[in-house]
């Protein structure tokens, strides 16, 4: 027998709460070793994979019964998770007064179109049976009527499957170059230049670096990927920042439409570009960076708004004994060779400084930074990744991030002092 679960009365989501709930899912996630949504489903084996996508994508408030799925699929606590979902679920503002509804479990996937179809088709075809007592000459009409509705219904319960179905779809196809919107005045893919980051703040608002003065990775403290259907990325913060140090956003749009990269966080820290590329697939790579942080906690996010894509890869770290932007390399490559490069673009650096590169791929081999850098997780998606290493500069005269890979590759790199 299904179980049957009690739903507060029906509310209209407030979008704040909504998406502080999809936030702290997304973190439940990371924390459990990003799992992909079909191994969660499989796990749970009651809620598809496209349900519990939805559910931490922030487009609406998820019924408790999906959120109870996820929170097991990641090894949460149930009832720590009922007590935060019926929180949400509470301070949305109250719409109309509605008849409660009825309990019922949430169907996976394609079967709630189906059903929701099935629902429709039948209530049509009920109201159309509904007719006055039919005289002389209006049996046949009232035939014909009642087939021409049942058709109807049938027709616009297919539709609306097919429609529902191909939203709910996490890996949607990518869009097409003449899909993309027109009069974006932002940058364009395969611009020759990007505005390099200002300078740091204040020197008072710097407060950290290691003791020897040498610049030094922090910590990762916020990152994801995914396929998306909208243009805009709330990420928590994983790990406390200190203030002063400098926060490094590195990111890749697959097959995506030209337009503008924004990035802020809660603290109201601003991240500018530093370099930018983009393949001959439209696979676009991006660095940007804020200097003079504030400080960060796990109650503050960092949000990002981007043009139309297919996925997103998106990585935030900190770095401590840097303050501003000294110069820039990007280049990009198609699959077959054998090595990335931004030799071409090379980029003027000196002794102590930091280099920060970022390469995004598709298909082939991983790309992999030579033995002087240090690498940092790779984000990875399907045959898509999104490596990122540092090191500091040996040697004066000019710098580039270089490998090994057979893949699709855009680069950018940044050196920082």
């Amino acid at each position: 027998m299904a179980e049957q679960e009690s739903q507060p009365a029906e509310r209209d989501p407030a979008p704040s709460v909504v998406e502080a709930l999809a936030a702290e899912l997304r973190r439940l996630r990371l924390e459990a070793g990003q799992p992909s949504f079909r191994t969660m489903a499989k796990t749970v084996g009651s809620i598809s994979h496209t349900t519990l996508y939805e559910a931490a994508s922030g487009s609406r408030l998820p019924s408790w019964t999906t959120t109870r799925a996820y929170v097991r699929a990641c090894g949460g606590d149930e009832a720590e998770w009922h007590r935060r979902w019926t929180a949400a679920a509470e301070g949305s503002a109250p719409s109309a007064p509605s008849a409660p509804p009825t309990p019922a479990v949430e169907p996976s996937g394609p079967q709630v179109a189906a059903n929701t179809t099935a629902d429709t088709t039948t209530d049509r075809t009920a109201a159309s049976a509904v007719a006055p007592p039919a005289g002389p000459g209006r049996g046949r009409r009232r035939i014909w009527t009642h087939a021409f509705c049942l058709l109807l219904g049938v027709a616009l319960g297919v539709g609306s499957t097919l429609a529902v179905v191909g939203f709910r779809t996490p890996d949607a196809p990518a869009p097409s170059a003449h899909g993309c919107p027109s009069g974006d005045t932002g940058s364009a893919p395969g611009e020759a230049a990007a505005r390099p980051a200002p300078g740091p703040r204040p020197a008072a608002a710097r407060t950290a670096a290691d003791d020897d003065g040498t610049p030094s990775w922090a910590s990762r403290i916020a990152f994801d990927q995914q396929a998306v259907s909208s243009t805009e990325i709330v990420l928590p913060v994983l790990s406390p920042v200190t203030p002063g140090d400098a926060l490094v956003v590195t990111m890749m749009l697959t097959s995506t439409c030209p337009g503008s990269v924004t990035v802020t966080d809660s603290r109201g820290d601003r991240f500018r570009i530093v370099g930018d590329v983009t393949d001959s697939l439209r696979h676009r790579i991006r660095l940007l960076a804020a200097f003079g942080a504030a400080a960060l906690t796990s109650e503050d996010s960092i949000r990002v708004a981007h043009p139309r894509a297919s996925k997103y890869h998106v990585a935030v770290d900190e770095f401590r004994g840097v303050s501003a932007v000294r110069a820039v390399g990007r280049a990009s490559g198609d699959a077959g060779g054998t090595t990335f490069s931004t030799t071409a673009n090379a980029a003027a650096c000196a002794p102590g400084d930091l280099l920060v590169g970022t390469v995004g791929s598709n298909s082939g081999s991983a790309p992999e930074f030579g033995t002087s850098w240090t690498s940092l997780p790779a984000l990875r998606l399907s045959s898509y990744r999104l490596t990122t290493a540092h090191r500091i500069a040996t040697d004066p005269d000019h710098c580039a991030a270089t490998g090994q890979t057979t893949s699709q590759w855009g680069a950018v790199l940044a050196v920082l002092r």
